[in-house]
C-alpha cells in the first residue's frame, strides 16, 4: 500500500480528514484489505472490483468509497469518480464537504475530455481564464487537489485523459509566450503537477510542429535569463518542464539554486536534483560479473538510455509483515510444497531488477528479508538506489551483473524473482539454469515470461513498425503511438499500461530482443531441471479464486500444465501480461 492507501485503511481520506461511518465487520475489512493490496501492486481493475464488492455489503463504508473514487481517477474514468465523490459528500457531509467542489470539477472536465476524444488538438480552456471566476474557465480544475495528486503520483494510462492533458499543455505553452498576466497559485500548482506527470511518462504526449517552434522560443528566453542571472517567471520554467526535463537545459544547476514557489520546487527537485543524484550514484554500484557482448550488450544499452520500469511511488509495507511459507500456502492452497523453514532470515534475489521497485517492495513485505537486486543497466540501478528509503537501506543492495554469469557467485537464496527478464536474453533457458544454481534447498522461484499467444497484437505492431521504419527514439515512439491510435491497423496495444511512457513503450514495441514462450516449452524445461510447478500467479486474490474454481468445476488440477495450455489456446488473452508462476527446487 502507498501512503494514501494506508490513510484509507486507517479511516482517513486522501486529504487527511477522518472518515465517517460505522466500523465494518471482519469479513468486509478482510475484503477491503485485499483491495488495498491489489491496488498496491498496480492492478486497478481488480481493486475496483473488490471495492465494489465491499460497498455492496456496506454502502456506508466511506474508506472503500474513497479508494474506489481514487481508482477511477487514476483510470481516467472521471464520470465514475464524480459519482463516488457525490455519494461521499452525501454520506459524510461533516468531514467531506469539500467533495462537492470535486464533483463539480470532474463534471466540468467532461466536455473538454469528450472534445479531446474526437480531436487530439482540441483547444484547451484558456489558462488566463483561471484568474477570473468566469463560468467555463479552468479554476475548478486547477484548484482540485485530488486531480493534482493523481498527476503527481500516478502513471496515467487512459487515451482520452492523455489527449485532454496534451491540449492543456499546449494552452499553457501559448500563454507563457503571449505574455499573459501572472497566474494564481492554484494554476501554477496544477501546471507543476502536469509537468511532473509529463516527466513521469517521459514526455510521451504528442508534440505538434507549432508547439516545437514555440518551445524553442521559450527555451531561448529561459536560457538567456539563466545565463544573465535575470528573473524567470515560474510558469515559464514549468512550461519548459512540461516538454523536457529541466536537467537537460544549459545552466540547469543554477535552477536548483534559485528560489521558487512551493509547487515549482517539487518540479525542480524531480527534474534537476534527483537526476544529478543518480549520476553521482552510478560510481557507487559494484559489478558482480562481466557483461557479455552481442544481444546482452544491446539490451544493456537500451536500458541505459531508457531505465525501466517507470514508477512514481512505493507501496507501504503490509501489516503484519508476510511469512514466505504462509504467503505461498494462501496463494496455492491446493499445491504441495515443502516449507522453506526460514521465517526469521529470508535471502531474496531479484534478477533483472531494473529501477528497483520490486526489490523495495519485497524488502518491506517479508519478515527478515535481505534482498539483492541485480541488473545490466547502471542507469536503472542508480535510480533504484536513489529511491531506496533510509529505513530499507540495511535490507537491500544493488549490483551490476549479467544473469548468464551469475551462477559463479557464492550466495544462495530462499526466493529468486526473475520477472520479465529471461525472454530478453540471447539464451533464456541458459539464463534460467544459471539462476537454478543459486537456489537453496527447498528454494522458491517466481518467474515471468511473455506468452506467444497473448503477444499477437504486439508482434503485429512490431511488424508494422519495421515496415514503416520507426526508430526507437523518443520522437519516433511518440509518432508511432499516435499512428497506432488513429490508424487503420486496429492493433489493441493501448490495453497495455506500458503503452503510456516512452521507456515502457520502447520495451513493449521496440525492444532489441524478445522471445515469446508457450506452456509446453515451460513444462519441458521444468521437467528437465527438477523444478516443481506450484501454480500461476494472477496477483489479485479474486483472480486466483476464479481460476481455481473454474478448474475445480471441470475436474481439473490447477497444477496441470497441459490443461492450462488447452485453456490458453481457447482464451488467448488469459496471460496478457505474462505467464507469472512459482516453482520449487525438487
Amino acid at each position: 500500500m502507498n501512503r494514501k492507501e494506508r490513510r484509507a485503511a486507517q479511516g482517513r481520506s486522501p486529504s487527511g480528514a477522518p472518515v465517517a461511518g460505522a466500523s465494518p465487520n471482519d469479513a468486509v475489512m478482510a475484503l477491503f484489505r485485499r483491495a488495498l493490496q491489489q491496488q498496491g501492486v498496480g492492478e486497478l481493475a481488480g481493486a475496483a472490483l473488490l471495492y465494489k464488492k465491499v460497498l455492496a455489503q456496506r454502502p456506508d463504508y466511506v474508506a472503500a468509497r474513497d479508494r474506489l473514487a481514487m481508482v477511477y481517477l487514476a483510470q481516467g474514468k472521471l464520470d465514475k469518480a464524480a459519482a463516488q465523490y457525490a455519494e461521499l459528500a452525501r454520506i459524510a457531509p461533516q468531514t467531506l464537504a469539500q467533495l462537492t467542489t470535486v464533483v463539480d470539477t470532474l463534471k466540468k472536465l467532461m466536455p473538454a475530455l469528450a472534445a479531446a476524444l474526437a480531436d487530439p488538438s482540441a483547444a484547451a480552456p484558456d489558462i488566463a481564464a483561471a484568474n477570473s471566476p468566469v463560468e467555463g474557465g479552468i479554476t475548478s480544475i486547477t484548484a482540485n487537489p485530488y486531480f493534482r495528486l493523481v498527476l503527481e503520483s500516478a502513471m496515467l494510462s487512459d487515451v482520452a485523459l492523455e489527449r485532454w492533458l496534451t491540449s492543456m499543455r499546449a494552452s499553457v505553452l501559448r500563454a507563457t509566450l503571449a505574455d499573459s498576466p501572472a497566474v494564481n497559485e492554484d494554476v501554477l500548482a496544477f501546471c507543476s503537477a502536469l509537468a511532473q506527470q509529463c516527466f513521469i511518462n517521459e514526455y510521451v504526449f504528442a508534440v505538434t510542429p507549432g508547439e516545437q517552434e514555440q518551445l524553442e522560443r521559450l527555451k531561448a528566453i529561459v536560457g538567456e535569463a539563466l545565463s544573465s542571472d535575470a528573473s524567470i517567471r515560474p510558469l515559464r520554467l514549468i512550461a519548459v518542464a512540461m516538454y523536457q526535463a529541466l536537467s537537460e537545459l544549459p545552466g540547469a544547476d543554477a535552477i536548483a539554486k534559485r528560489a521558487w514557489p512551493p509547487s515549482a520546487i517539487a518540479v525542480v527537485a524531480q527534474q534537476v536534483s534527483e537526476p544529478r543524484e543518480e549520476q553521482r550514484l552510478r560510481c557507487t554500484i559494484p559489478q558482480l560479473t562481466q557483461i557479455s557482448d552481442g544481444v546482452t550488450a544491446q539490451v544493456r544499452q537500451q536500458y541505459e538510455e531508457n531505465p525501466y520500469p517507470r514508477w512514481a511511488s512505493l507501496a507501504s509495507p503490509p501489516s503484519p509483515l508476510l511469512e514466505l511459507d504462509d504467503y505461498v500456502r494462501v496463494l496455492f492452497p491446493t499445491a504441495s510444497f515443502r516449507p522453506t523453514g526460514r521465517p526469521d532470515t529470508l535471502d531474496i534475489l531479484v534478477a533483472g531488477c531494473g529501477t528497483g521497485r520490486h526489490v523495495l517492495e519485497l524488502a518491506q513485505s517479508y519478515r527478515g528479508a535481505r534482498v539483492l537486486g541485480v541488473d545490466l543497466s547502471l542507469a536503472s540501478l542508480a535510480s533504484a538506489k536513489r529511491r531506496t528509503p533510509t529505513r530499507l537501506s540495511g535490507a537491500v543492495e544493488f549490483a551490476q551483473a549479467d544473469i548468464l554469469a551469475l551462477g559463479s557467485i557464492e550466495r544462495r537464496f530462499d526466493l529468486i524473482n526473475v520477472g520479465g527478464v529471461l525472454h530478453h536474453m540471447p539464451e533464456p533457458m541458459a539464463g534460467w539454469r544459471e539462476l537454478i544454481k543459486l537456489m537453496k534447498p527447498n528454494g522458491l522461484m517466481q518467474v515471468g515470461l511473455y506468452s506467444a499467444y497473448a503477444r499477437r497484437d504486439v508482434i503485429a505492431a512490431r511488424k508494422m513498425i519495421a515496415e514503416r521504419g520507426y526508430r526507437p527514439t523518443p520522437d519516433d515512439i511518440r509518432r508511432c503511438r499516435q499512428d497506432l491510435l488513429k490508424g487503420p491497423d486496429k492493433l489493441d496495444v493501448a490495453k497495455f499500461t506500458d503503452f503510456f511512457t516512452v521507456s515502457a513503450c520502447r520495451d513493449l514495441l521496440f525492444h532489441v530482443h524478445e522471445l515469446q514462450m508457450t506452456i509446453p516449452q515451460i513444462k519441458a524445461f521444468l521437467a528437465e531441471n527438477d523444478l516443481k510447478f506450484l501454480g500461476f500467479d494472477f496477483g489479485a486474490p479474486e483472480g486466483q479464486e476464479h481460476y481455481r474454481n473454474l478448474f475445480a468445476r471441470s475436474g481439473w488440477s490447477t497444477g496441470d500444465l497441459d490443461r492450462w495450455d488447452a485453456f490458453e489456446q481457447a482464451n488467448p488473452a488469459v496471460f496478457a501480461g505474462m505467464y507469472i508462476f512459482w516453482v520449487q527446487k525438487v
